[in-house]
C-alpha cells in the first residue's frame, strides 16, 4: 500500500511516520507538511491510503481530501486532528476513519486495518488489471489502467458519457446531433457526430477485452455493458444489496462512493434529473447510515 501522510505539524508528522514505519502492509509512505506539496507528490504517486491533518494553513484537510479523491476515485482517507467537531463533515467526504490526537499506535493500526481492507476489496473486485474505469460522480474521468484518458475533442467525451447513461436503449443519431450541437445545420452536426464516435470507439479499442460496445442500428446508437463498471452502478447496485441485506456496512460501501454529485463539474444539462435523483438516494443513504 502507497500512504500519504499530511501534517503541518513535523513532530506530529514524524511520529505517524514512525507508526506507518512499523505497520506491515505499507508498501511506500509519503511525508507532507502542507496540501500544496501532498497534490505535487500525488500527482507521482498512485496513492491508497492519506492519512490527513484538517487544521493547516493554506488548503484545509478537507478540501485536500476532495482533492486526492478527484485524482484517484478508490483512495482510502482517514483525518488525524485535535478537533472532534469536524467529524460530520469528514463523513461528507467519505472519510474511513477520524482519529483524535494524540496519537495512539494501537489506535492507528486499527484505521489503517480498516482502510488496508477496503482497499484490498477494490482491487479484489476490479474488473481486470489495465481495465477501462469510469468516474462519473463528480468529474467524469475516464481511465485505462492508471493511465487517464485524454479526449482529443470535448464533446466526445460528452457523447460517451450521455451513451453511458443511456446505456442499453437506442438513441437515435438526430437526438444527439441536437442534443451535441445545438442550432448547427444538419449536415455539420452529423460529420461532428461521426467524428467524435470515432474518439469513443478509440478509447474503446484502446482497453483490450473491453466488454463495453457501441452498435449502431437503423440510424440508432446503443451502448451495451456486459457488467457495471462506472462508480454510479456500483453505487445504485450497494443500495440495492443494502436494502436487501440490512446490512451497515455495505450501506457505508455506498456511501463512500460518493465522491460529489453526478457529473457536477461539467455542466450538462442533460444530466441534471440523473444527478437529483441520485442525490437523493445518497442524502436518504446517510440517513439510513447515521439511524444504524
Amino acid at each position: 500500500m502507497n500512504i500519504l501522510i499530511v501534517d503541518d505539524e513535523r513532530d506530529s508528522l514524524e511520529e505517524i511516520g514512525h507508526y506507518v514505519d512499523k505497520y506491515a502492509g505499507c508498501r511506500t509512505y509519503v511525508l507532507c507538511s502542507n496540501a500544496l506539496e501532498a497534490m505535487a507528490q500525488a500527482a507521482k504517486i498512485p496513492f491508497d491510503i492519506a492519512l490527513l491533518d484538517i487544521e493547516m494553513p493554506g488548503i484545509h484537510g478537507l478540501e485536500l481530501a476532495k482533492k486526492l479523491t478527484n485524482l484517484y476515485p478508490w483512495v482510502g482517507i482517514a483525518f488525524i486532528t485535535a478537533y472532534n467537531h469536524f467529524a460530520a463533515e469528514a463523513f461528507e467526504v467519505n472519510a474511513v476513519d477520524y482519529i483524535l490526537k494524540p496519537i495512539r499506535e494501537d489506535r492507528l493500526c486499527k484505521a489503517l486495518d480498516k482502510l488496508k481492507v477496503q482497499r484490498l476489496a477494490q482491487l479484489h473486485t476490479e474488473e481486470r488489471p489495465g481495465g477501462i474505469s469510469i468516474q462519473m460522480f463528480d468529474k467524469f474521468i475516464v481511465r485505462i489502467g492508471d493511465q487517464l484518458f485524454k479526449w482529443t475533442r470535448q464533446k466526445s467525451s460528452e457523447l460517451f458519457a450521455y451513451l453511458l447513461q443511456n446505456k442499453e436503449y437506442p438513441v437515435h443519431k438526430e437526438k444527439l446531433c441536437e442534443l451535441l450541437w445545438p442550432g448547427l445545420e444538419p449536415k455539420k452536426s452529423l460529420v461532428n457526430l461521426q467524428t467524435a464516435m470515432y474518439s469513443v470507439r478509440k478509447l474503446l479499442k484502446a482497453d483490450e477485452g473491453c466488454r463495453i460496445r457501441i452498435e449502431y442500428v437503423g440510424s440508432h446508437y446503443t451502448l451495451h455493458m456486459e457488467e457495471a463498471l462506472t462508480d454510479v452502478d456500483k453505487f445504485e447496485g450497494l443500495l440495492q444489496k443494502a436494502a436487501a441485506s440490512n446490512d451497515a456496512a455495505v450501506l457505508k460501501q455506498a456511501v463512500n462512493l460518493y465522491a460529489g454529485d453526478y457529473l457536477e463539474k461539467e455542466g450538462w444539462l442533460w444530466a441534471e434529473p440523473k444527478k437529483v435523483a441520485l442525490r437523493k438516494k445518497y442524502m436518504f443513504a446517510i440517513q439510513r447510515a447515521k439511524g444504524k
